[in-house]
């Protein structure tokens, strides 16, 4: 399975092969994001890498995917998840808390 971002109609587009995915289910997990809650998004310092441009690239296109847009008219003020990203062995792991 693929997962691919992109910046249309003439933006850079990003596409990573899933390796792993665990469900809430699978992981006997209960709870579940209040309706159009904000997530609070955390990158490693991997990101900000100077050796690695094309992270600080792929950070710019993960925060445009995942962010809510601002002064979103059903966006509510509060945050109750984390998305956190992280660059390890030649990956990017994303984690949801």
């Amino acid at each position: 399975m693929y997962i691919w971002f992109s910046k249309s109609p003439n933006g850079p587009s990003v596409k990573f092969l899933a390796k792993h995915i665990t469900t809430a289910d699978e992981l006997k997990l209960t709870g579940n994001c209040l309706k159009y809650s904000r997530p609070l998004l955390s990158f490693d310092g991997s990101f900000a890498d100077t050796e690695r441009p094309y992270l600080g690239l792929i950070k710019e296109m993960l925060s445009g995917t995942f962010n809510t847009p601002k002064n979103h008219p059903k966006s509510k003020p509060f945050i109750d998840h984390v998305l956190a990203f992280s660059y390890y062995e030649n990956k990017v792991w994303i984690r949801n808390y």
